[in-house]
């Protein structure tokens, strides 16, 4: 049976395909639609692309160590390959221990909601992914931003299924929070564009939207600084909601507009739950 597919990615033509599973045998029919659709229909673009995928894939997976929850497997792997991490006080590089456990940043959540068809009284109820993202629990005392960056790109890589062209709503909420590093906007701004180039390179199609609340004024250059490293296609899927971003704040009432009640309870009631008791 084919996988399933999702808005933006058709069955395209089975030669463009077949030279594609011809380079690539180990390569899913999920990855070979997924990366012949972002490189619009060419086949040999769409071949070295998803060739650098899989040799990244080879290189920072490790079924050995598989059994490992999806934050702990990604963090370990990323900081296996980079060996090394910055003391941001002192600027002197240190061999890294990879049973270093870093703050958890990435929580994935499965919601139900309701889709009206054609018929005003046929209505259905979808299950959509979406991925929470808490930048300021980055700790650069622990490692620097690349080694985070690269750990998304492989917390993503395990948690979606290569045989399907699935798609994950990515949430940033930019708050500060009790106990944590806290990072600064402007520090932040390596990571945001490490992580879009590897998102982009290694895991096309993926994206359904994402959203970036509550952004304060700060944030108009990192938007614009990131943004000429997204395709078009991406960059309107990014939806920047504005509002105070402190501890104690409120989430913008016009998030609304993107996400129901009840899922931006669940993610309010995870974001709390990751302060420090102390």
């Amino acid at each position: 049976m084919p996988p399933s597919t999702s808005p933006g990615i058709g069955v395209s033509d089975s030669k463009e395909l077949s030279d594609i599973h011809e380079a690539l045998p180990s390569s899913t029919q999920a990855e070979r639609l997924r990366f012949l659709a972002d490189r619009n229909g060419d086949s040999k673009s769409a071949i070295e692309k998803l060739r650098n995928y899989l040799e990244w894939k080879s290189r920072h997976c490790d079924d050995d160590v598989d059994h490992l929850d999806p934050w702990t497997y990604a963090t370990r792997m990323a900081l296996r390959a980079s060996g090394n991490y910055t003391d941001s006080k002192t600027e002197s590089t240190h061999v890294m221990d990879t049973t270093t456990k870093l703050p958890c940043t990435l929580f994935m959540l499965e919601h139900e909601q309701s889709s009206e068809n054609n018929n005003a009284d046929d209505v259905s109820v979808i299950k959509k992914r979406y991925l929470q993202h808490l930048p300021a629990r980055i700790d650069t005392k622990l490692a620097n931003t690349s080694v985070y960056a690269l750990a998304l790109a492989i917390y993503l890589d395990r948690a979606l299924d290569r045989t399907s062209t699935e798609k994950v709503t990515l949430v940033i909420d930019v708050r500060s929070g009790y106990g944590w590093a806290n990072i600064k906007a402007y520090h932040l701004l390596p990571f945001i564009q490490s992580t879009v180039r590897l998102l982009c390179d290694l895991h096309p199609m993926r994206l359904e939207r994402c959203i970036i609340f509550p952004v304060p004024a700060v944030a108009n250059f990192i938007w614009l600084a990131v943004k000429p490293f997204l395709g078009k296609d991406t960059v309107h899927k990014v939806c920047l909601v504005s509002g105070m971003a402190g501890t104690n704040d409120r989430v913008p009432e016009k998030l609304n507009k993107y996400l129901d009640h009840d899922l931006i309870r669940k993610f309010e009631e995870r974001r709390t739950s990751c302060f420090s008791k102390k």
